[in-house]
């Protein structure tokens, strides 16, 4: 399915409530301080940090929302946080797009490391970063037992996303 990389929308970013079906669910996706249940402004609230780019990753002809993922500068690194691929569209492949998009755009600014905090009980995303190439490392604040913050350096993301879009 041809898909689009995107600035998120508002509604797009709404959309994302409904995708979460638990406390645990959300605070795994967006952090503890993700208040469960809330209402759309405090949801729109937590998710718009400061100098963080969301992203929307959609199906290019029906316009659907398969993707979510956010950009910022963190650790003198680009740092990927929040990625969520719609849950009727897992294990389809979408989350290895939404990543190199991320990774693309990332280096398009500058060329840095790339970094993301995934929480340790989430296996899937764990083999799925790896298998991109992100390797567990230490981390550069306070470590919390519950995440593996893990990192891909510069050199391997560009040639893991020129390769990528060779196969596009």
């Amino acid at each position: 399915m041809p898909t689009q990389l995107a600035l998120a929308n508002i509604a797009e970013m709404v959309q994302l409530q409904s995708w979460f079906q638990s406390a645990e669910q959300q605070q795994s996706w967006g952090g503890d301080n993700f208040d469960y249940p809330c209402n759309e402004l405090r949801f729109l609230e937590l998710l718009c940090r400061p100098a963080t780019q969301s992203y929307s990753l959609s199906d290019t002809d029906s316009g659907l929302l398969l993707g979510f993922g956010q950009l910022c500068d963190r650790f003198e690194r680009h740092h990927l946080a929040r990625l969520v691929i719609h849950p009727q569209h897992r294990g389809k492949g979408l989350a290895r797009q939404l990543i190199f998009e991320l990774i693309i755009q990332a280096l398009s600014q500058q060329q840095r490391d790339i970094s993301l905090y995934v929480h340790r009980h989430n296996k899937v995303a764990v083999q799925c970063y790896s298998s991109l190439g992100f390797i567990p490392d230490r981390p550069p604040e306070q470590e919390n037992p519950r995440l593996y913050f893990m990192t891909l350096s510069a050199a391997d993301a560009i040639n893991r996303a020129n390769d990528y879009l060779a196969q596009s």
